[in-house]
Parts: C-alpha cells; structure tokens; sequence
C-alpha cells in the first residue's frame, strides 16, 4: 500500500504540474530535468537523493523563499507550509469549517487533516486537487516530486519564469500585441551619467538601458536573446518559429538604446514616445531608441539549435539576397547583422564569445549592457567600476552569432 500511495502522488504532481499546452503540442515546461536546473541555477538547490526528507524540504523552500521554513510533522503538513510560504496564510485562516468542506468537496478532495489550508491552496491555484490529494495520502516524497513542489511556490511568489507565453498558443499574437502597448522610453538618471561619460570618453560606443522588473529568468541552458526594434517583426518571428514545429516560451524585455548620433546624420529630430536625441555636451549627442530583447527558451537543446539556421535563411539580408532579381523573401524587419546571444555556446560554428560588460543602479533595479570582445572586457568593466560609486558590476560571458560579431568586431558589413 505504501509504495502505491508514493506512484499515486508521483503521477498527480507530475499530471498538474509538468505540462503546459501550447497550441496542438504541449511544451515540457516542468520536467524533473528542467525543474531541477532551474532549482539550481536561480536558488543554488541541489536535490541529489531520491528521496527528499522532511527537512532537506524545509531547508530547500527556505531558499526559494528567504525566509525560514519550519520542518513539517508529515507529508500532508507541506501543504501547510506551501500555502504559507506562497502568501496565502491569512487567506486559508479566512475558511470557517463549512466553506473549507464545501471548496474541498467541490475540487474532489478527501480526509484532509487542516480543510483550511487545503482549500486555500486549491482557491490560489498553488496546488491542483490531484497535487493535495497526492500529499494527503502519501508517505516519502520523491526528489522529483519535491521539485515540483519547490517550484510552484516559486510562480506564486514571482521567482519563476517571467513570460508571455508559448508560441505556438492560439492567442500568443494578441499577447505580443498587449506587451507593446506599454512599451517606450525609459531612463534611469544614475546609470544615464555613467553612461554618457563612457561614449563620451570612448570607452564604449553605446549600451542599453534595462529594467530588471522585466527580466525572463529563464532557464540558461535553454535559452536564446534575441534583439531587435519593431514590433511586428518579432510577431513574424514567433510565427516562423511555428512554422519550422519549434516551440519556445516567450518574454519580451523592453529596453533603451543609448548610441552617439552623428550630425551628419542630419538635423535632430523631433522627439517621439520611442525616440530622441538628447545634447549632453558641446560636441556629444546621444540617441534614445525603444528596443527589446525578446527571450527564447526552447523546449529542447535541438530546437536552440536550429534557431541560428531558421534565421539565416530567413531573417538575414545579406548581398546574395539583397541582389536585384534574387527571388528570396524574408521576413518583416530582417537584419543585416541579426543580433542574439546564449550563456553557453551552442554550435562552435555559428556562435563567438563576447562580453555584456554589466553595470547596475545601486538599487540593482537597473542595469546598463555595452558590448565588447573578450580582450576589452576587463578595461571596460574597470571604467565602469571607476565611474560608479555604489553599483556593481558583471562580465556576463555571452555567445553571440557571428554576422553580429563581424559588425561588433568590424570586420565585415553582413
């Protein structure tokens, strides 16, 4: 009977929490693999054994949430602590113990110990009835399903991933739509200064601005960034990527491009919610653009790597295409130089190492992002320190595809 309670409460977690639908498929969002990388990368959690004990699961949700977490009496009482630790205490104390029998009956549940806590998991969502009936009658609980548990706490409580959706959703067009209604300049005084002096010296011939509110926290080993400026482009790229059967989640990160504009150029012009130029010296104009970063994590290391061929073929002018009578469309917005960029290399071939030489606000909610080759990093970085009196800095090592590294590097226009 024991070990068929532990396979009952394995298939429910695993049942409401490891799949998500995206379009006709499902995207394996929360996979042991994945829940498991994420645990790690973003709360420094190891789950090695294959059975979690009580404690080990106490002292892993204290550093999902950055409190302390009492151990709990049995496997039902992780409910207790869940509910808890997801904001919603106040909420279960709310049930009088008609309402809880009423809710609890409703979703199907039974012999709960605490309905209160019970019903208030499921009303927030923090927990689906298979997952609470899972833990009612179970006895150990798995690495597995001790991931899963960890990060749902971690959604509730706005420390998973940050993003639109999949897509390959129905409605994930209307979704892009929705994000960029909000979308425009941003500025932050602190990093604007530091910024201003290091075009203005040449240390760097521009960054850009970011908010970290806006950051995806995705999973690294799975996930491409990728830049760009127009809005309907990354509309027809979402759409491509369905198109080759690659599903990815989704999150778009607006950001302020900073860059000298030249007067060659022309007369300045009149300022727009997405553009302008600004006179921050003598001799030094600089440009404010409405960009983003649109953040990709595929479902699978094989679909990250079809990415750089998908765009190459169809999201990149180059001279061959560009030629009068070429027959080649691409789509929307296509790039000379396409810019994306992952934390690991992907294919020796296609990706070269740069550095996103990182400077944030002392309040961290900002950050600014100049490139530059790895031979240059450490002198930027240094500058960047000189500069800022309490900010700190990140050489965040990045792999970037090489038409963005020629025209980072100058050595060739495509």
């Amino acid at each position: 009977m024991k070990t068929r309670k532990i396979i009952m409460f394995a298939l429910c977690i695993v049942m409401s929490l490891s799949l998500f639908a995206a379009g006709d498929g499902t995207f394996a969002l929360d996979t042991y693999e994945k829940n498991s990388a994420y645990l790690s990368q973003y709360f420094g959690i190891e789950i090695a054994s294959d059975t979690v004990s009580l404690s080990d699961f106490a002292k892993d949700l204290s550093a999902v949430t950055g409190t302390e977490i009492v151990e709990p009496a049995t496997e039902e009482g992780i409910i207790n602590i869940v509910v808890a630790a997801s904001g919603f205490d106040e909420l279960a104390k709310t049930y009088s113990a008609e309402k809880a029998a009423a809710r609890l009956e409703k979703y199907g549940v039974e012999n709960a110990s605490d309905p209160q806590y019970a019903a208030a998991a499921l009303d927030s969502g923090v927990l689906s009835a298979e997952a609470v009936n899972g833990l009612v009658a179970a006895e150990g609980l798995s690495s597995e399903e001790a991931a899963s548990l960890l990060m749902a706490v971690a959604y509730a409580t706005g420390k998973g991933r940050n993003y639109i959706g999949f897509a390959g959703e129905s409605d994930i067009q209307a979704r892009i739509e929705n994000v960029f209604k909000n979308v425009g300049l941003y500025s932050n005084d602190e990093l604007d200064a530091i910024g201003a002096l290091l075009v203005e010296t040449g240390a760097s011939t521009g960054y850009n601005l970011k908010r970290e509110s806006d950051n995806a926290r995705f999973l690294d080993s799975l996930t491409l960034r990728y830049g760009h400026d127009t809005k309907d482009h990354v509309k027809q790229l979402v759409a491509l990527l369905v198109s080759e059967d690659i599903n990815a989640l989704i999150q778009i990160e607006p950001k302020t491009s900073i860059y000298e504009y030249l007067l060659d150029w022309g007369p300045v012009p009149e300022p727009t919610p997405t553009y302008r130029v600004e006179q921050y010296s003598e001799d030094l104009y600089l440009v404010h653009a409405t960009e983003f970063d649109l953040e990709l994590e595929f479902d699978t290391i094989e679909d990250l790597q079809k990415f750089d061929a998908v765009v190459n073929q169809y999201s990149k002018k180059n001279d061959a295409n560009q030629a009068e009578g070429s027959g080649v469309n691409l789509i929307l917005g296509a790039w000379w130089q396409p810019l994306y960029s992952a934390r690991f290399n992907p294919d020796e071939n296609a990706y070269t190492e740069i550095v996103d030489n990182v400077l944030y606000s002392a309040d961290g909610a900002y950050s600014i992002h100049p490139f530059t080759t790895v031979e240059n990093s450490a002198s930027l970085i240094a500058t960047e320190e000189e500069l800022s009196e309490n900010g700190s800095t990140f050489a965040d090592h990045r792999y970037v595809n090489n038409a963005f590294y020629r025209y980072l590097t100058g050595t060739d226009y495509q």
